[in-house]
């Protein structure tokens, strides 16, 4: 009944951070999630929100990773440099107690109905990555290995951030040609935003203001 409510949300992601007002109301709609819808065909439509932010270096997007993963339920939160495709969905590993094969799961199974951050994207190995298309469509994680035959589901949104290809953006090419991932995975986010870190004197003087605020 609040009619300020969608500006409260927004205010209260991440207020260390300055600016950033329609990111913020995207995350935080990304927390609700939407409605899961079955057809009457017996198709699935997801519910879950996928947001990608690629920008350059120093404009907080690792630290709106940290926040959201801090509040909200059932979040993990994943660096991509230390993550593996396994690590992301699942992964049969050998039980020496039992003698058998025993299922692992992984942070985007683990975070079912709730939300997975993954932070530089773009230092996943390619074959890392291309284990999340399933995951972040069909929203299940189909293992195949050895006599294990699973299906996990995996109703997670996803919450990424990169950098560019060249660490920053060339203000001198396209940028569609300096976002260095996979039209594949691309495609299976709703919402992308680009950011970037150009010299605006009037904004870097809020910015900073605000910093010494804190």
């Amino acid at each position: 009944k609040d009619p300020q409510i969608y500006d409260k949300l927004t205010r209260s992601i991440a207020p260390s951070v300055w600016g950033y007002p329609e990111i913020k109301l995207s995350l935080a709609l990304q927390m609700f999630g939407g409605i899961r819808k079955e057809r009457s065909d017996g198709t699935k439509t997801r519910g879950d929100i996928h947001i990608l932010m690629v920008g350059d270096p120093g404009v907080a997007k690792s630290v709106m990773l940290k926040y959201i993963s801090g509040i909200a339920p059932r979040a993990r939160y994943v660096s991509g440099k230390s993550a593996s495709g396994a690590g992301l969905t699942a992964t049969v590993v050998r039980d020496e107690f039992l003698r058998g094969w025993g299922l692992e799961a992984g942070a985007m199974v683990l975070a079912n109905k709730g939300l997975v951050c993954i932070d530089e994207l773009e230092k996943m190995d390619e074959n890392d990555r291309s284990t999340m298309h399933e995951a972040m469509e069909q929203q299940t994680v189909t293992i195949s290995k050895a006599n294990v035959q699973a299906t996990l589901r995996a109703q997670t949104a996803v919450l990424a951030a990169a950098n560019p290809k060249y660490g920053r953006f060339d203000q001198m090419e396209m940028i569609a040609k300096q976002v260095n991932l996979a039209p594949s995975l691309i495609n299976r986010f709703d919402i992308i935003f680009i950011l970037r870190d150009l010299p605006n004197k009037t904004r870097d003087g809020l910015i900073a203001d605000h910093v010494l605020q804190e």
